[in-house]
């Protein structure tokens, strides 16, 4: 960073001369300690001992701030004489920014297709990204929670055999994608019994939703977005991750789609769209996919790290 004007600023009876950005951050810091020996308002809650098709909350996040928390940490720095924009950019710096983690059930899940159903969709996690619960924890007055990054870490692999020409490729009938669920008024998902079924698809699970009137999967994903099996279904889910054929032991993937740019091997997908449909209110449902007799998917470990912003008035 350029070099910046000097200030001489009193805080616990020390004075911090301010000349480059490793000064500003240890002023940061000092900050940082204080709001949270003070009791930062964001807290974690206990992971729920549930079925992993439960709705998850965050989780094993030791603190994470919320929107009061940074327009304390805020005020905190601009009383040292620094301007708005440089006190924006030191905290962008040191990501001070409120991050969560969803983690799914300590059980497998699986997904596999068979001769009377040659598709098989399970939800293998259900992660309230959006919701009412997770703005009233991290948002404020007159701001619009957003999501600036999402990243997926899970171990899955496929039923280990094939008699296709497709052994150690990514070219597979075994996945995993990603839903956007929006709730209606009347949602009263906690209680319904639907999670636990195998489905043929999303588009299934959406049939059964709307008859109840208990929201909607979004049809956002561009359609040539489309991966693999999901070339003649709905746009109703992103491609995320699919399994190396014939690996009998798990593998471990991360995929991370963010405003910016995406991370994954050459079987993940770059979530084109999603985060611009995610909308304040909406859950994330993650699936593990199989098409085609004898096709299975199997994901363990699964948790979802989110990491968001604020639109906030100009």
């Amino acid at each position: 960073m350029a070099s910046l004007a000097s200030h001489d600023t009193p805080f616990n009876n020390e004075s911090i001369h301010i000349t480059d950005m490793e000064s500003l951050l240890n002023l940061f810091t000092t900050s940082f300690n204080y709001l949270t020996s003070s009791g930062g308002s964001a807290t974690t809650q206990n992971p729920q001992n549930s079925p992993a098709q439960q709705p998850r909350q965050a989780t094993n996040m030791a603190y994470t701030p919320s929107y009061a928390d940074i327009c304390v940490a805020r005020a905190m720095l601009k009383s040292f004489g620094l301007p708005t924009e440089l006190v924006i950019e030191i905290l962008a710096y040191a990501q001070y920014e409120p991050v969560l983690e969803f983690a799914g059930g300590p059980r497998a899940v699986m997904a596999s297709a068979s001769m009377g159903s040659a598709l098989s969709a399970r939800i293998c996690l259900r992660a309230e990204v959006l919701s009412a619960n997770t703005i009233r924890r991290l948002s404020g007055p007159h701001v619009t929670l957003t999501v600036k990054e999402i990243e997926f870490d899970f171990t899955s692999k496929d039923q280990g055999w094939t008699t296709e020409n497709t052994r150690g490729t990514y070219n597979t009938s075994s996945w995993l994608e990603v839903s956007i669920f929006r709730p209606s008024e009347k949602n009263i998902l906690d209680n319904w019994s639907g999670y636990n079924t195998d489905y043929d698809s999303p588009q299934a699970m959406q049939n059964e939703l709307l008859r109840l009137g208990y929201g909607k999967l979004v049809d956002e994903r561009p359609v040539d977005a489309s991966v693999g099996g999901q070339g003649d279904e709905p746009p109703l889910a992103w491609y995320l991750q699919g399994n190396k054929v014939t690996e009998r032991q798990d593998c471990t993937y991360r995929v991370v789609w963010s405003s910016d740019h995406y991370e994954g091997n050459e079987g993940a997908g770059r979530g084109e769209g999603f985060l611009n449909a995610l909308k304040e209110g909406d859950s994330v449902w993650v699936w593990a996919r199989a098409k085609y007799p004898g096709w299975r998917c199997e994901v363990n470990n699964i948790r979802v790290t989110v990491r968001y912003g604020f639109e906030e008035p100009s």
